[in-house]
């Protein structure tokens, strides 16, 4: 059997990771080139003469022309940043290299910081990744189902009425030859038709295709796509698993992963972010290095993520 060439990158392997980003002067020179590819340039008055000093630590670039302060991470991901942009660049790396999900628990351990700083860390970058494919939308033949986070409570309900389970919609958009293109594991607060209708204009292109079993509220898919529907109940084991095949794959992954990971989290609450960080993960498999250098370009692209915008940043 050939190997599988995915499963089998290297990614960024750890050792070129220390070569390349072993120092804060390498760290921060690399930033320096993601904000000014072509050199500085002041955002004021174009000038692109600047002083370099130091204040704290922190690099200041004063402009020569009109002497405004420009500062490196500013408005970034790691705007006003306590913790050595190094760690930074780990954790990074930690996340996108790691074929399951990376704990806070773990992060904290990897990158020597102490538990509620890792914890911020890790949600700064998941609500960075749930930003980047929030406005995507899927296109082609789409398959769609139903899902859950969380379990049943000790002495609770089981199944759909659990009060511990917070409802998603996942879906795999597939090419022509049925290979997955896009995932996309959305939190929902039901599967009312009305909710999702809203999910299939915020996240379908017009006119695409979509097959879901015979959920009564994915009837609303008819109102975005050209919907058709596979009762479970009425098809043949062989029709299901074709049909289903990589939305019913991707769920048992994010079971495994979560489950493996993780043995305590706010489904409610933050489970969107762990969603949208396997989603981004799934979705950039392909090529890990990509991945992980293209995080750091987000990082810098990306607005400042404070503690208040984290607790009310859930918008799905």
């Amino acid at each position: 059997m050939p190997k599988n060439k995915v499963q089998f990158q290297v990614g960024v392997s750890f050792p070129e990771f220390i070569k390349t980003f072993g120092t804060e002067e390498q760290c921060s020179a690399y930033l320096e080139s993601c904000k000014w590819p072509n050199g500085f340039k002041c955002d004021t008055c174009d000038s692109d003469k600047y002083y370099r000093y130091k204040s704290g630590s922190r690099t200041i670039f004063q402009c020569k022309a009109c002497r405004k302060n420009h500062r490196l991470t500013a408005g970034t991901l790691f705007h006003r940043t306590k913790v050595p942009l190094q760690k930074w660049f780990l954790a990074l790396h930690q996340i996108s290299q790691s074929k399951n999900s990376v704990s806070a628990l773990e992060l904290h351990r990897h990158i020597d910081v102490n538990y509620k700083t890792a914890w911020l860390i890790k949600q700064k970058i998941m609500q960075m990744m749930y930003e980047q494919d929030s406005k995507y939308k899927l296109k082609g033949l789409v398959e769609i189902d139903d899902a859950y986070l969380g379990g049943r409570l000790e002495e609770g309900k089981r199944g759909r009425g659990s009060e511990n389970k917070s409802p998603f919609i996942a879906a795999v958009e597939t090419n022509e030859n049925r290979n997955p293109v896009f995932v996309k594991l959305s939190p929902v607060s039901g599967f009312s038709y009305e909710v999702i209708k809203q999910w299939a204009i915020d996240n379908l292109e017009e006119n695409c295709d979509t097959i879901s079993d015979g959920l009564r509220g994915f009837s609303a898919l008819k109102e975005v796509s050209n919907h058709s529907v596979l009762v479970a109940s009425k098809a043949k084991k062989e029709e299901i698993e074709s049909t289903f095949k990589w939305v019913n794959t991707i769920l048992s992954n994010i079971k495994t992963s979560i489950s493996g990971t993780f043995h305590s989290l706010k489904f409610d609450k933050y489970g969107f972010r762990y969603l949208a960080d396997l989603q981004f993960r799934l979705n950039r498999r392909f090529d890990l290095r990509k991945m992980f250098f293209g995080l750091i370009s987000k990082a810098m692209a990306t607005s400042q993520k404070p503690v208040k915008y984290l607790n009310t940043s859930l918008t799905g």
